[in-house]
């Protein structure tokens, strides 16, 4: 995909320069009046869905990995959907109780679709992408004269047509502000990497009100085009910063999520940010849960996470899709070409990024319950007093058959898959949730039915 997406772009470049321009993010601009319903996209605006209970709190986290990372992703959701519990005396199912949704790269696909459309996910995800050409598609798009031609402008790149296509083949036009006029949960957190400084970057209004810009008229499509962005495969999604043209906002107004606040709040320095694929800040989009998480041990009061209430069970599930390394390189005294470099440099940086995240989420999953139970004890309006945690990791390293293991980590990172390894890693990613042992004592906890 590399090699042809460069050859297309340097024949782009050749035929001259178009003046195409992507609209970029809004400005503040006042709310709407009291009683003309509000667009801003914040958990605490989002009601639990379908009798969601506040005090049964699920987070789901779904690595990068292209289709490989949503097709396994898409197997977790469908097993949560298939466990039916009671919670409160009432039956509901796992996935019915999901408050948030993370997601980074390929696993944002999954993600921002099943906070867009909900049990949709189930019947039109795997024909409308899992099991469609959408790499093949995307480049026929750029093979067209006419993008060809505004792939050529400076404003405008493969990135951009990268949104188009999902916008096209999964989102249909829904922004933030549509979310967020619904009104109900799961809330959506997608992540992508501020390309000169390396941190992460989030598409959430708490984010955006560091640039003084509201989030409601960005596409889901940009910004999980912005979060699948691979360096040099896919251009840059670029946003506007108009910091310091309204209200700062205030130190606790800050969620601690958000890396390096300080470096957004100089717009005559930064007038643009430059968005880049997610995994490579956080392959796993945990970092930002387990930051509000320690908030919530540590203090009474977690901004995001303030939407919830009186929390008794606290659920997190990390669903990681991590590529095996290919070792193919280190068996040749041939100088390895341009793709090969960039490819083995993408998958060692994604690979120790997740390995940064698994440690943070272990370390942090061992130190909270008591944490959690003191904040809970001491008055946090979030946290009940017997608050009780379960960290659930689900990833393909932990295949239990040798044989299927290897096949599994061997899946390219791509966006287009043989039917016959998108069912592979569903059925992965239902069985090792159903085998894991967090997940058994979750559901004995819960009283399965």
């Amino acid at each position: 995909m590399l090699k042809q997406l460069g050859t297309l772009f340097l024949a782009a470049v050749l035929t001259g320069c178009a003046t195409t321009r992507p609209p970029l993010n809004e400005p503040l601009r006042p709310l709407p009046a009291a009683g003309q319903g509000g667009t801003e996209y914040r958990l605490p605006r989002l009601a639990p869905k379908n009798g969601n209970s506040d005090s049964l709190a699920v987070i789901l986290s779904f690595s990068g990995g292209g289709t490989r990372a949503a097709a396994f992703a898409h197997g977790v959701l469908k097993e949560l959907k298939a466990t039916p519990v009671v919670w409160n005396g009432a039956p509901t199912t796992l996935a019915d109780e999901v408050d948030v949704v993370a997601g980074v790269s390929g696993g944002s696909v999954a993600a921002a679709y099943y906070a867009a459309f909900g049990d949709e996910i189930f019947r039109n995800f795997e024909p409308a992408f899992l099991k469609s050409d959408f790499q093949g598609e995307l480049l026929a798009r750029a093979r067209s004269p006419a993008n060809a031609y505004r792939l050529s402008s400076p404003w405008f790149g493969r990135g951009h047509l990268l949104a188009e296509r999902l916008d096209e083949t999964l989102f249909r036009g829904i922004t933030y502000g549509d979310l967020a006029a619904r009104g109900s949960r799961p809330f959506l957190l997608v992540t992508a990497t501020d390309l000169t400084r390396g941190t992460g970057f989030e598409f959430s209004q708490e984010q955006f009100d560091l640039l003084c810009s509201r989030l409601d008229g960005v596409p889901l499509a940009l910004a999980v085009a912005a979060s699948s962005a691979v360096p040099i495969v896919m251009s840059p999604i670029t946003i506007k910063n108009d910091a310091g043209k309204c209200a700062a906002p205030g130190p606790l107004a800050v969620s601690p999520r958000l890396a390096d606040a300080a470096a957004y709040l100089d717009s005559e320095q930064r007038p643009f940010i430059h968005l880049v694929d997610g995994g490579l800040a956080d392959n796993l989009a945990v970092r930002g849960i387990v930051d509000a998480i320690a908030h919530a041990a540590g203090m009474a009061r977690a901004p995001e996470t303030g939407g919830l209430r009186g929390i008794r069970k606290l659920v997190v599930v990390s669903v990681n899709a991590e590529q095996g390394l290919d070792g193919a390189l280190d068996r040749s005294d041939k100088v390895p070409t341009i793709a090969e470099v960039v490819e083995a440099i993408s998958s060692a940086t994604l690979a120790r990024r997740s390995g940064e995240a698994r440690d943070i989420l272990a370390h942090g999953a061992a130190r909270w319950p008591e944490q959690l139970r003191a904040a809970g004890r001491a008055g946090s309006r979030l946290l009940d007093p017997s608050v009780e945690l379960y960290v659930i990791e689900v990833g393909l390293r932990d295949h239990p058959e040798p044989k299927l293991r290897r096949e599994l980590l061997a899946i390219p990172t791509s966006f287009s898959l043989s039917n016959d390894d998108v069912d592979k890693l569903i059925g992965a990613g239902g069985r090792l949730l159903r085998e894991s042992v967090e997940f058994e004592r979750l559901r004995r906890d819960l009283s399965v039915r």
